[in-house]
């Protein structure tokens, strides 16, 4: 294909579908392309950066970029070559170099093979190379041509309101990188009449300090090896694997290895006694403690930001002195300039300073002058004093600080030159909500280092702004310790980025910079707010962490604001380190206010900080901070604690309180476990409660996810939603304790402080709760994601399950008891044993989902660049999807039903209207209502961006029930908007309860048509409706019910309607769970029968019988303990006489005899047919549970002489004996152990059922 005059070369691969599932808090990938296809196989070369004359950059300066080289010549004299340059016969082309590989072709299958120097144009239909000029000379006696011409800038914009181009001095802010397909390296070749003389190598890059993934994972390698010779420590360490499944590298840069454990062992001490910290550092015993600065990027298609980190850790590795400009004061120009640019005081639109940051803020650098408030060239010493400060790296910078550095966070995406991860995420949306490897790992690592600041690099916002945010914060931050430095320390970052590079020179401070006089006097307004509302960014969620911290927004991206951002971050840890003791004390004081669980609220602590639109100081307080007043409560925005039930009594959701659990210990809060039971609000709860206290240092992160919320009318701009509020949009019970007395008695129940690693540990035995009858039906509780990808796993294993139509149950599913074994241990569930007395249908199959908006590949740059970077609702879809364990197709004739956030296309559209069911869910669905049924209608509420709604159930259906069942009264609507209008025969399904208030929420009502907006959305404005006429099975929701995969509560309005969709005319047969006519289902084997079936362990003898009577055979017994071990294949030699190989009963056999279960008979034989005693199965049973690992000490002090027959076990039995008696593996009949009697089947998966079950 031909773009821009250039030749394409298309590689693209034929792909296979695929589909990864997790059932985890971080969803690893989904979506058309799987894991294989986003990360295939690398050229062993690619990261190599090869040596060249030349680099020619796509984004120069408006005077374009200066190349002189020289070719070898071969085969012509150097007087032919002058005669030839005369009489222009040498033509110039620069021609891609396959040898030497840039990018994965398999990712980027369009790159350009080159042509004819003359061939290549800019974006603006220009020619990108001109002012050509050869010449032959002569080097070392042979003949050269040397070559001089300008690269002009490539990159152009389109005005969309006139179609007027512009050069655009910086690589676009795009997704998927279309550039890269000019990218790499070429051979500039010269020719005379045809006849190729010489070539010289060259590289095309985006600009000269651009890197790719691949070149920067070398590039780090490079930067550790030139560290360590000059003499610090620095290491390349990984936080983990990104989606894909990349190494995730983050580079420590610090003078020695002990500066970093004394921090690290200081975290410690500083997160249980603050107080003696506090000491340390007023005597002076911390003075040489060497503090973290960490800086990053995430958004990987802001790719100067990426190169800049890196360019700063080259820089700090390679120079012993670095030498840099500050501004440290206006000239007179610059203060009259400073006094225009702000505008009059008072005058309606001037610049109003703060008062809470007026004694802080110096406004060095905020000039633009002739530039318009865009951030471009400056005469800086026309408007400030210049200063050049020098400084010692090792002898002073990494005295007081060490660097935490991860030039990219997002690796998928700065391999792919899109913004977004491999599973389609905006990862700097996802802090907070932690759904992926990336920002979970990330935020990991925050909370182990506790960095005293932090910023991360991002773009493009032309004005070059650095925060810190305007109001409205989040009011789990402690910010008047925070803003003891967020305006210096931010300044100093933005001072030494503009004063050190020479194309943008100016930058401005949303806190400082964007209040304004309305001209109604001394009033002012935020007008237009940047604010920190939400913590899904990653500084945000830092400063949860009691971390300093900046998103810093470049103002292009080229070679200019790299060097910006190399030398901001210089800029900014020399302040650090100036005043790390102070930066010590303000994180520390967080942490002390979370240890005592103290009250901050107050106006002269965060209080004034919670300001109105016009910035009055304090006038929000109890808005953004409501104090707990009730009847023997705190007084303090605080709790006392959480209680978060784990026992299947208390807790409808298991699955997402035992998530919940390793999401707060992953991000460094401590949780406890109750090791007694305690009653309080009069519910008895038992020992296993999960505990967070808010009494512990990062309590701001604990609560700021755990909290109700807040309800935000009074402002009339926010940057991004601010939910999170988990046990809502999760879906699991919790309780807030907000009185110290009961908090007292609670807290006298707990067991230790639980870590991560604590939590990982208890998780990993974590099961399912199981109550009533066993061996007949069971009832699984349809409670969460896992529930729904456990009944698909059923159904796809070809299993019988039915969905539950009426009653108290109505919505939940029910199995057999074997069945429902095969994933209790998969999947955390909930499950009540019953025999019958439930209606249930039958669920046909588990059924495929077309998911809507489904992208296609790009025709340049990265081939999913669509997929990933440009389709989030669909790729959030996708993600639930395979959270729930549905298969997704993007054929319509193979889907059962179709589902989705984005508008249907005119073949999905007709399929729906032909009667394919239909679940459609976001504003964007609701918008376009009435192009699918007539007579709907949809309000979008202006201004409006999301509320957490009380919400009723008109009508009850299988697709509310379950919500109905749980008491669920809240749906998160993220949109915002209702349906006021529904067509005839349309049924209700969920819609505003106008008799309850919001928690959460961002709704302006500052007019008087936003006001009424929202009175009717809450005065039961419809959420969600049920059609089916016209030949029409839909259900349509007005607001988004996937949202950045954080909403997962809302997950079974999906899966309940995709299931309703596939339902049987036939009803459920429920009956006992025993299949063999010869297992009656009240034996006493019963219970182990189904097991051991379930387990694949046997499936009985044939002809539906288990003969559970009948003796077993060593080779019986062998291979039914090598199944439930999970038939491992070993490498030994057997030489056992009657065991030949390939039989049913070899690989056991095998297996027994290299664990030392048996060795076998004396006569050099295996005993194939023999029968066992009962003393020989659970001799075996005790060795093999010895080589598990199982604890058998269980029972060493079991006295088994209280059995009639006890004598009678033969010494070498006893162990076993006393561990099986003791561990209720064996007990016995009729007060005998009878260890001679032969065992039988039921007897023997009886005693593998008692043992191995739990």
């Amino acid at each position: 294909m031909k773009k821009n005059g250039h030749t394409f070369v298309s590689k693209a691969l034929a792909l296979l579908m695929a589909l990864s599932l997790t059932l985890s808090l971080a969803v690893t990938s989904v979506g058309a392309v799987g894991i294989q296809e986003l990360n295939p196989k690398d050229d062993p070369l690619l990261g190599t950066k090869f040596s060249v004359d030349a680099t020619i950059s796509l984004a120069t300066g408006a005077e374009g970029q200066e190349i002189a080289l020289t070719i070898p010549v071969s085969g012509m004299s150097k007087s032919a070559l002058e005669a030839a340059v005369a009489a222009g016969k040498v033509e110039l082309a620069l021609l891609r170099d396959d040898s030497k590989p840039y990018v994965n072709e398999a990712l980027y299958p369009y790159a350009y093979a080159g042509g004819p120097l003359s061939s290549w144009r800019t974006q603006g239909s220009t020619e990108q190379f001109t002012e050509v000029k050869l010449a032959a000379a002569e080097q070392n006696g042979k003949p050269v041509l040397s070559i001089s011409f300008r690269a002009n800038n490539y990159f152009y914009t389109t005005d969309r309101s006139t179609g007027v181009s512009t050069p655009d001095y910086s690589v676009p802010h795009a997704n998927g990188g279309y550039y890269i397909d000019l990218c790499g390296y070429f051979n500039l070749t010269a020719t005379v009449s045809g006849k190729t003389v010489g070539s010289a190598p060259v590289k095309v890059a985006p600009y000269e300090s651009f890197n790719t993934m691949w070149e920067l994972y070398t590039e780090l390698d490079e930067i550790v090896k030139l560290g360590t010779q000059n003499g610090l420590y620095v290491k390349r360490l990984s936080m983990g694997q990104s989606t894909a499944g990349r190494d995730m590298p983050y580079l420590i840069v610090a003078d020695s290895k002990a500066s970093v454990d004394n921090w690290l062992k200081l975290t410690e001490q500083v997160e249980t006694d603050p107080d003696a910290v506090l000491k340390q550092i007023e005597s002076g015993k911390l003075n040489d403690i060497r503090v973290p600065v960490m800086y990053s990027n995430i958004h990987s298609n802001e790719v100067a930001a990426t190169d800049g980190v890196l360019a700063f850790a080259k820089l700090l590795v390679s120079e012993k002195t670095i030498s840099y400009d500050v501004l440290t004061g206006f000239t007179a120009e610059g203060k009259a300039e400073l006094q225009k640019e702000m505008g009059p005081v008072g005058k309606s639109g001037s610049v109003a300073i703060p008062d809470l940051i007026k004694d802080k803020a110096s406004y060095l650098g905020y000039l633009t002058a002739e530039n318009n408030g865009l951030s471009g060239k400056v005469d800086l010493k026309k408007y400030y004093t210049v200063e050049t400060n020098t400084v010692s790296i090792k002898d002073e910078l990494l005295s007081d600080v060490f660097f935490l550095l991860v030039p990219e966070e997002n690796v998928d995406g700065r391999t792919y030159l899109t913004r977004h991860s491999s599973n389609g995420y905006d990862l700097n949306r996802d802090n907070s909500f932690q759904t992926t490897s990336e920002t979970a790992n990330m935020q990991q690592l925050i909370g182990r280092y506790n960095p005293i600041s932090f910023a991360e690099f991002h773009g493009r916002v032309k004005a070059f702004q650095c925060e810190p945010c305007d109001p409205p914060h989040e009011p789990n931050f402690e910010y008047d310790l925070l803003a003891e430095h967020l305006i210096t320390g931010g300044e100093a970052l933005g001072i030494a980025a503009v004063a050190n590079n020479p194309g943008y020179n100016s930058y401005v401070i949303p806190q400082r910079d964007y209040l304004s006089y309305t001209g109604k006097g001394a009033e002012t307004y935020w007008d237009d707010p940047w604010d920190d509302m939400s913590t899904s960014y990653t500084p945000q969620f830092a400063m949860l962490h009691g971390t300093v911290a900046y998103t810093v927004e470049l103002p292009a991206y080229n070679d200019d604001t790299a060097q910006a951002v190399q030398y901001g971050i210089l800029g900014n840890a020399a302040y650090v380190a100036k005043e790390k003791l102070s930066y010590l004390t303000s994180q520390v004081s967080i942490f002390q206010r979370g240890v005592k669980n103290l009250n901050s609220d107050a106006y002269e602590l965060v209080g004034q900080w919670l300001c109105d639109q016009n910035d009055v100081e304090g006038a929000e307080m109890s808005i953004f901070r409501p104090e707990y007043t009730g009847k023997g409560q705190n007084g303090n925005f605080y709790p006392e604690c959480y209680i978060i039930p784990l026992d299947g009594k208390n807790q409808s959701n298991l699955q997402a309180a035992s998530d919940m659990m390793e999401w707060l210990t992953r991000n460094d809060v401590k949780v406890n476990l109750t090791t007694k039971e305690f009653v309080y609000g009069g519910v008895t709860y038992p020992v296993g409660t999960m505990i967070v206290p808010m009494y512990q240092a990062k309590r701001s992160v604990a609560n700021g996810a755990l909290y109700d919320g807040t309800l935000i009318n009074s402002w009339t701009v926010l940057y991004s939603e601010g939910i999170t509020s988990f046990n809502k949009t999760r879906g699991f019970d919790m309780v807030t304790v907000a009185e110290p007395d009961a908090y007292k008695t609670i807290s006298a129940t707990c067991g230790k402080a639980m870590d991560h690693d604590d939590a990982l540990a208890y998780l990993k035995s974590f099961t399912s709760s199981f109550t009533g009858v066993k061996n007949a039906d069971v009832i699984i509780s349809n409670a969460s994601e896992a529930s729904t990808a456990a009944v698909n796993a059923l159904l796809k294993a070809g299993k019988t399950v039915g969905m539950i139509t009426d009653g108290a149950y109505m919505g939940d599913f029910i199995c057999s008891y074997a069945d429902y074994l095969t994933v209790s241990d998969r999947y955390i569930l909930s499950a009540t044993g019953v025999n019958g007395g439930v209606n249930a249908k039958l669920i046909a199959k588990s059924p495929t989902v077309y998911v809507s908006g489904v992208p296609v590949e790009s025709k340049e740059g990265f081939l999913y660049a669509q997929q990933i970077g440009q389709s989030f609702g669909w790729s959030y879809d996708n993600a639930a999807m395979a959270l729930m364990g549905f298969t997704v197709t993007e054929s319509l004739s193979k889907a059962d039903a179709v589902a989705g956030a984005s508008a249907l296309s005119a073949d999905a559209m007709a399929a729906v209207k032909s009667g394919l069911p239909y679940i459609g869910y976001s504003s964007a669905v609701a918008a376009s209502v009435s192009e699918l049924v007539s007579g709907a209608e949809y309000t979008k509420l202006s201004g409006a961006m999301d509320c957490l709604t009380p919400v009723t159930y008109p009508t009850k259906t299988l697709v509310n029930a379950s919500y109905i069942a749980d008491g669920d009264d809240t749906l998160y609507a993220y949109g915002l908007g209702y349906f006021s209008k529904l067509p005839d025969g349309a049924s209700v399904l969920v819609k505003a309860d106008g008799s309850k208030a919001p928690t959460e929420g961002f709704i302006p009502t500052n007019t008087a048509e936003r006001a009424a907006g929202f009175k009717a959305y809450m005065n039961g404005g419809v959420q969600g409706f049920a059609y089916q006429k016209d030949d029409m099975n839909i259900v349509l929701f007005a607001n988004t019910l996937t949202n950045k995969v954080h909403q997962r509560d809302e997950y079974a309005y999906i899966s309940n309607f995709l299931f309703s969709s596939v339902l049987s005319d036939k009803s459920y047969g429920t009956g006992s769970a025993v299949s063999f006519s010869d297992v009656p289902s009240n034996a006493y084997y019963a219970e182990g029968v189904v097991w051991a079936v379930a387990k694949q362990i046997t499936d009985g003898v044939g002809d539906g019988r288990f003969e559970p009577n009948t003796d077993c055979s060593r080779a019986q017994i062998v291979t039914f303990l090598w199944r439930a071990a999970g038939s491992p294949v070993v490498n030994y030699a057997m030489s056992f006489s009657d065991v030949a190989e390939g039989k049913w009963y070899s690989e056991a056999v095998r297996w027994a005899a290299s664990e030392g279960i048996t060795v076998g008979m004396s006569n050099g034989t295996f005993g194939l047919t023999d029968t066992c005693t009962r003393a020989q199965v659970v001799a075996f049973l005790y060795r093999y549970a010895q080589k598990a690992g199982m604890d058998v000490s269980v029972g060493e002090d079991t006295n088994i002489l209280s059995y009639n027959d006890a004598l009678t076990v033969q010494a070498w039995a006893i162990p076993a004996f006393q561990w099986a008696c003791g561990a209720g593996i064996v007990q016995g009949s009729g007060g005998a152990l009878m260890p001679g009697n032969f065992c039988t089947r039921g007897q023997i998966v009886t005693m593998l059922c008692r043992a191995l079950a739990a």
